[in-house]
């Protein structure tokens, strides 16, 4: 079994930037190194969680997520604010800076149209098929559907083939409350996560019958649709990420917790999901942690995941952390 060892998080300073020195693009910056910190600058004293990191080169990206800002704590949208890692030569720790530059206007219309006067949760950027793929959840009048929206054109500027309609996946959403969209390395897994248990939360994964494409998406090519017995116990089961290393993240209020919804993780080996073990002391509290998301920046194995533990702006905060994995 793969361990997971701890190197953690940030302190808060004003920093220089690769991109533009002009102190006036700079938000805030924040030094990962070991202990569980708010991303400052990304948090308001609204909810601010549920992220995605979409690279966009070596060093830098922008970060997604769902936040209730926009409605003074009402409804959740997405929202999106841009990244520049700096790894620092002497101590070899990551920067992170948050800028204020805006993104293209035809991500700002895609993100206009996918926002509504409902809540938004869990979005999830893939490259799979030739696509590149936003996924999130939506709640309608029944409960929440996962839809999504091919943001190919608009990445590679092929505006004639951009397509900013926000569409709906067939036999996943008819199940109770679909949330949090998930592929697994190979592309032809969609995990998620729904309450048609008994209202309880459990993890199912959706087996394409090939690799998944947009086109897949909106015909529904699903093969079967199953429960994941060994990562669903008698507590909720929540926001399940598939990141490096076929490492599976997600959330639980289950048994053998330090209180709340706790970050778990299991691996995928030799075709199945390891049994999910807690991710600690270091890294959950009393309080609940929610919707862990990994990623590698730089050669770091970086995870950023949201709380509402104490000494943050208020609600969830964004949080970030550095692990190695043996």
């Amino acid at each position: 079994m793969k361990k997971i060892i701890f190197l953690l998080i940030v302190t808060i300073s004003l920093t220089g930037c690769f991109w533009n020195d002009d102190e006036d693009v700079i938000e805030k910056s924040a030094i990962i190194t070991q202990t569980p910190t708010s991303l400052g600058a990304l948090n308001t004293k609204y909810d601010d969680y549920n992220s995605n990191w979409e690279p966009d080169g070596e060093r830098g990206g922008w970060i997604i997520f769902s936040s209730n800002r926009n409605s003074q704590g009402e409804n959740f949208d997405l929202v999106y604010a841009n990244l520049y890692y700096i790894e620092d030569s002497t101590s070899g720790n990551l920067t992170c800076e948050v800028l204020n530059f805006d993104l293209p206007y035809d991500f700002e219309v895609a993100i206009r149209n996918i926002n509504s006067d409902k809540n938004e949760f869990g979005p999830y950027f893939t490259a799979t098929g030739g696509n590149l793929i936003l996924m999130y959840s939506t709640e309608n009048s029944s409960g929440y559907d996962i839809q999504f929206m091919d943001m190919t054109g608009w990445y590679y500027e092929q505006w004639e083939n951009y397509d900013s309609i926000p569409k709906s996946i067939p036999k996943i959403n008819e199940y109770a409350d679909d949330l949090y969209p998930t592929l697994t390395a190979d592309k032809k897994n969609l995990i998620f996560c729904n309450n048609k248990n008994d209202g309880v939360f459990n993890i199912f994964n959706a087996s394409f019958n090939s690799e998944i494409t947009s086109e897949a998406l909106v015909s529904g090519d699903i093969n079967s649709i199953t429960k994941i017995e060994t990562l669903s116990g008698t507590g909720d089961d929540k926001c399940p990420f598939i990141g490096e290393d076929n490492m599976m993240v997600f959330a639980s209020n289950r048994e053998g917790g330090y209180g709340g919804y706790d970050l778990w993780y299991s691996f995928y080996i030799n075709g199945v999901w390891t049994e999910p073990e807690n991710f600690g002391s270091e890294i959950n509290s009393s309080k609940d942690e929610f919707r862990p998301i990994t990623f590698d920046v730089l050669g770091h194995n970086l995870m950023i995941f949201s709380s509402n533990r104490s000494g943050g702006k208020g609600g969830f905060d964004l949080y970030a952390v550095e692990y190695e994995t043996y």
